[in-house]
Formats: structure tokens, C-alpha cells, sequence
């Protein structure tokens, strides 16, 4: 079972709280926005407001006077700043205020969400700790758990890795346990499924959980290669629960499977060459490509129904030109780009080809 509602009051709350916490707790002695770059390095994802640029090379430091000297940028903890609004730091200069709080903050919204998740679905017979026939649980359902599992995971390694950072770990800490908590959340639902009759532990969700907080820090990694491209979620009230044509009536949006899409974007200008970048308009630069998947015919019979496949926009809401001088707005972008915005899609599926505004 996938755990959407989870991502997304994990999100919220943690949204408010880092914004409460800039306005009334920024340290006052160092601002990143003034930290400059000065490496070709792209895998840091560096924010493109960054445009000084110094050749150390071509200076003649013997010649420089002492004021000169004091003039030239000042680089603490060889910091670099990040296109979601914190920085990669190679050595921890951790805030434990900050650190604590977010704990706590992800501990009581882990237990809020998981009372939730106990007064809606774990409310069935329980039994001994089982496990699912791998072949049958994943056939189940066009494999749109599984993708919500892999997207889940993801989202939550992120979001956690940019909390890590914020509080002052460094960058390559804050990837590792990053991940380490996004996959442990999910394996708390893993472990919860497992004493309930109706479900069970599923070895194909722990994959796909794994496979997700994976990806995280392999992008993270190698972000030349994989920071173009980014996991994304939409969804609409499907007609098979309007129509009430599900065997087992929905609790939630996490239980209609055929409203959900599940996406993989593309950004191209991630990929172009410096020369390129230099004149491309920076109000292109978000624009991508989104390829999705969604299923039907899946709400009476889980094991039945077909696949429908996507192409269409997208954007990369951290390229957009906007909201770049202050860094909670920054996160508060790259946090809601996990959503697909409703843009011309064209849908292919055995009813054949349809064109159009899709979410």
C-alpha cells in the first residue's frame, strides 16, 4: 500500500516549520546568498543565480596588496549553494537546534500520519507477521503501487537529505541518511502491512522502496548525468470511484490507483553545453518534457485492466526566474515540483490516442 498522504503531510509540516524557523531563528553571521562560485563542478546543481565568476589562475597573488586581498570572496566550509535553497558543505558545521527540531518535527508527523493510517486501513483483522507471493503482488494492480513505492521513497530521501543540510550536515552525510530515512519510513508501512491478513510484508515494495531512495543518491552523485531528470506525482478522482466501480470502496486518494499518474521529466537545458546556456532565455530553461503512466480497469479486478502511457510538458519549478533571493523560496519550489502541473499531454492507450490539458 503506498503512502502518498504520508509525502504529503510530511511535506506541509515540515514546509511550515523551516519557514517559522528562517523568520525568527536565521543565523545572523552567515548568508549563502553571498557565498560565490567559483568551480565548474555542475554536480552540486548550483543555483543560476550564481554569475561572478574568478579564474585563480590568472592572479598574481604576490602583487596583491592587503586590500586587495581582503576583497576577494570568502569561501567558509568550501560551502556551495544548491538550487533548493540549502548548501553543500564538505565538512559539518551542524545548527543542533536546528537539527533537533526537524527530529522532532519528522517524529511527530511519522506518528500523525501513522495514527491516521491506523484509523483507516489498519482497522481489519490482524495475524502473525506474513509475507506475499512476489509474483501475485506484483501483477496486482498494473504495478501503480510499485510506482507510487519508487516515488514515495524518493521524495521522502530528498526531503529529509534537504533537512540534513539545512541543519548543517554535510553534503555527503546528508545523501546518505537522506536515503537511510526515506527508506526506513517505508519500511515502517512494510512492517505494519505485514500482521494485517488483508495484506502482507511485499518483497516487490521493498524493491521499489529501495529502488527509489536508490535513484536518490545516485542522482545526487552524478547529478551531471542524472539532475535533468526528476520523479513526479498527479492526480485526479478517477471514474471508477465516482461510479463506484472498486471492489473495496477508496478511504482515500491513495487508494484510487486508477487516478493516479506517475511521471518521469526530462529537463533538456540541465544537458546543454555552458556556450548554450549563456544565450538561452531563462524563462525556457524550466521547460521539459514529462513522460507518465497510469492504469485502468484495475478498480473491480486488481489483477485485470491495462496500462495507458504519456507524453507531454513539463516544468522545472527550480529553474523558474523568480523567488531566487531568499532560500525558503527556493525550497518551497523544488519541494512542490514533485507535482506535474496540468499541461498539454497527449495519452496513448488501447481506446486509442487523446490530446489535451492533463493532471
Amino acid at each position: 500500500m503506498i503512502d502518498i498522504m504520508n509525502l504529503v503531510i510530511n511535506k506541509v509540516s515540515v514546509l511550515l516549520f523551516i519557514t517559522l524557523s528562517c523568520v525568527f531563528g536565521q543565523d545572523s553571521n552567515l548568508d549563502s546568498s553571498t557565498i560565490i562560485n567559483y568551480s565548474t563542478v555542475s554536480r552540486f546543481h548550483l543555483s543560476n543565480e550564481i554569475t561572478y565568476h574568478y579564474n585563480y589562475s590568472s592572479l598574481n597573488r604576490f602583487k596583491k596588496s592587503k586590500n586587495d586581498i581582503a576583497s576577494q570572496p570568502t569561501f567558509i566550509n568550501s560551502e556551495r549553494p544548491l538550487i533548493d535553497g540549502t548548501s553543500w558543505k564538505e565538512y559539518p558545521d551542524i545548527n543542533y537546534f536546528r537539527l533537533s527540531s526537524m527530529i522532532g518535527i519528522i517524529g511527530v508527523t511519522n506518528t500523525v500520519a501513522y495514527m491516521y493510517q491506523r484509523n483507516v486501513w489498519y482497522t481489519e483483522e490482524t495475524t502473525v507477521f506474513h509475507s506475499l507471493e512476489f509474483i501475485n503482488d506484483w501483477n496486482k494492480y498494473q504495478q501503480m503501487d510499485k510506482f507510487g513505492h519508487f516515488t514515495d521513497a524518493y521524495f521522502t530521501s530528498d526531503l529529509t537529505g534537504k533537512i540534513y543540510r539545512w541543519s548543517g550536515m554535510s553534503g555527503n552525510t546528508s545523501v546518505w541518511v537522506g536515503a537511510l530515512t526515506g527508506w526506513a519510513w517505508m519500511l515502517e508501512i512494510e512492517l505494519s502491512d505485514a500482521f494485517m491478513s488483508e495484506w502482507g510484508f511485499s518483497w516487490g515494495d521493498m524493491l521499489a522502496n529501495t529502488a527509489g531512495s536508490a535513484f536518490y543518491v545516485l542522482q545526487q552523485f552524478n547529478y551531471d548525468a542524472l539532475g535533468g531528470i526528476h520523479p513526479k506525482f498527479s492526480w485526479h478522482k478517477s471514474e471508477a470511484w465516482k461510479e463506484n466501480r472498486y471492489h473495496k470502496d477508496p478511504q482515500a486518494l491513495i487508494e484510487d490507483y486508477e487516478g493516479m499518474t506517475f511521471w518521469l521529466t526530462i529537463n533538456p537545458h540541465h544537458y546543454f553545453p555552458d556556450s548554450w546556456k549563456k544565450n538561452y532565455s531563462e524563462w525556457l530553461a524550466p521547460l521539459g518534457l514529462a513522460f507518465g503512466v497510469s492504469a485502468k480497469d484495475i478498480a473491480y479486478y486488481p489483477w485485470g485492466g491495462y496500462k495507458e502511457y504519456f507524453i507531454g510538458l513539463d516544468i522545472d519549478l527550480r529553474k523558474l526566474p523568480i523567488w531566487n533571493d531568499w532560500n525558503l523560496f527556493k525550497f518551497m519550489k523544488s519541494e512542490i515540483n514533485f507535482l506535474r502541473l496540468p499541461l498539454p499531454t497527449i495519452r496513448f492507450s488501447p481506446n486509442g490516442t487523446w490530446f489535451g490539458f492533463y493532471f
